[in-house]
């Protein structure tokens, strides 16, 4: 039986705009920890089109010299199109390969297997699923009734039980990263490794924003492998891999203090010697723990502040308040760790006048570095129900729904107005004096290439 996992062409200004420069390309992990369910079942070949800079064309030559018996695919409403367009060349090619969806959209959707091309969808927590499915076609067994597949009777899309969620995840393998070009992926540039990689310690989280679908693919459950699995995992990726600096990539890295302050025990009597940063929550941090992460090689915390203006958290359910973000900051602040934070423009219902509260509050935070997205309300999440009675699309192509340009405005705004708004968010936060001296220091921190990438990037943002 032979595998083969795709992901479809693209490219890094088309996910990024104008900060393509300084994006983030890592190995996808969700793919990796499916790949190494599957190799213990089948012959698996992974080819990342994006990160090997690949065409359709190349995709169907490997097709053709591989011979595979099953495709899977990891879909985004941003990426839908383009596999679908992979589904129909490798269908031109041999229409009995079996062609299998997966990720967090067909959760949320299971009619993205519709396509004519598509045979089989996975939805929710893919691993068991899909090792089902691959050893019920290999050994030419029904496929009718597993857990957590989506499949088609004549034109009638059939929905499966759901499989249970892992209970223990230290049960599944460790990445198959050994199955990617490890070369060919790179950090954001704000990252001060030579070789930054990342690793998912943890699974879901006990919080249900709006505009997230974790709750709606976990059910809220939040599950962490061991802290022995994890060094494992790290001094791989320092061994094997060269990695002088992590990125932890878990959705809400402090949800359970205990765990990351015995995790940071362990770091530090392991002597891993190792840089890393991680994403978190203002209301799950203090000051010991801080101190703690700190002393473990933490330099970086990315918060999700997402607005300055309280109405619009409660109507996105952050479950956080003005004064945790204040109160976080100045801790993570005054602990030594850089800051990171992320600011949602353009949300349903809000005004230009809370979009100048929101970059207010921006400035007086004042992180290391912020970014000022434009809200993408995705399909199946709260917030694009919210934001189909508050306003309207400018869209219904998918490829089209990034962060980095306009697909819906609120009621009595333009595209126009909210360009212009982000463009004045930038240049408020990047263009101060004080700002420049400040942070002058910690830019030199970096690689010299990051170093150069994030000063064009800022360039091209402001002045475009």
């Amino acid at each position: 039986m032979k595998l083969l996992l795709i992901i479809p062409p693209n490219s890094q200004e088309e996910r990024y705009g104008a900060l393509s420069n300084i994006g983030t390309l890592y190995p996808p992990l969700g793919l990796a920890y499916l790949a190494a369910v599957a190799e213990k079942e089948a012959e698996v070949k992974v080819v990342d089109s994006e990160a090997m800079n690949y065409s359709y064309k190349d995709l169907a030559n490997i097709v053709i010299d591989f011979k595979p018996d099953m495709v899977g695919m990891p879909v985004f409403f941003t990426t839908m199109n383009r596999c679908y367009k992979v589904a129909g060349i490798i269908k031109s090619i041999d229409k009995n390969i079996k062609i299998v969806l997966g990720g967090a959209q067909v959760t949320l959707d299971h009619n993205l297997v519709k396509d004519k091309n598509i045979d089989f969808g996975i939805y929710g927590e893919g691993e068991i699923s899909f090792r089902n499915l691959l050893i019920a076609l290999r050994d030419k067994k029904p496929t009718s009734k597993l857990k957590g597949l989506i499949w088609k009777k004549g034109n009638k899309i059939i929905i499966n039980k759901p499989q249970e969620l892992v209970k223990n995840i230290d049960d599944l393998p460790i990445p198959a990263r050994h199955l990617f070009p490890m070369n060919n992926y790179h950090s954001s540039a704000n990252l001060r490794g030579k070789r930054t990689l990342n690793i998912m310690t943890s699974r879901g989280c006990p919080y249900k924003c709006a505009y997230c679908a974790g709750s709606l693919i976990f059910g809220g459950t939040y599950r962490y492998h061991s802290n022995g699995r994890v060094i494992a995992e790290l001094k791989e990726l320092k061994e094997k891999y060269g990695a002088d600096d992590i990125q932890f990539y878990d959705e809400t890295f402090t949800a359970n203090r205990k765990r990351v302050i015995d995790l940071c025990n362990k770091m530090i009597e392991e002597n891993l010697n190792i840089e890393w940063s991680c994403f978190t929550r203002v209301n799950l941090v203090d000051r010991e723990l801080l101190e703690k992460m700190k002393q473990a090689g933490c330099y970086q915390i990315f918060y999700g502040l997402e607005s300055g203006v309280q109405r619009l958290l409660n109507l996105i359910r952050k479950g956080i308040t003005l004064e945790q973000s204040r109160q976080a900051m100045k801790l993570t602040h005054e602990v030594g760790i850089e800051t990171w934070v992320s600011f949602m423009m353009g949300l349903p219902t809000e005004t230009k006048e809370e979009s100048e509260q929101t970059i207010k509050f921006a400035l007086e935070v004042d992180p290391h570095f912020v970014q000022f997205p434009i809200t993408t309300p995705y399909p199946g999440t709260d917030m694009y129900n919210i934001a189909k009675n508050t306003g309207r699309f400018l869209t219904d192509n998918w490829d089209d729904f990034t962060a980095w340009d306009v697909v819906y405005v609120s009621n009595k705004r333009t595209p126009e107005e909210l360009r212009e708004t982000v463009k004045k968010a930038y240049k408020k936060f990047y263009l101060r004096p004080s700002y420049i001296l400040r942070r002058s220091k910690s830019i030199l921190k970096l690689p010299t290439s990051k170093m150069f990438s994030l000063i064009k990037s800022g360039v091209l943002t402001i002045f475009k």
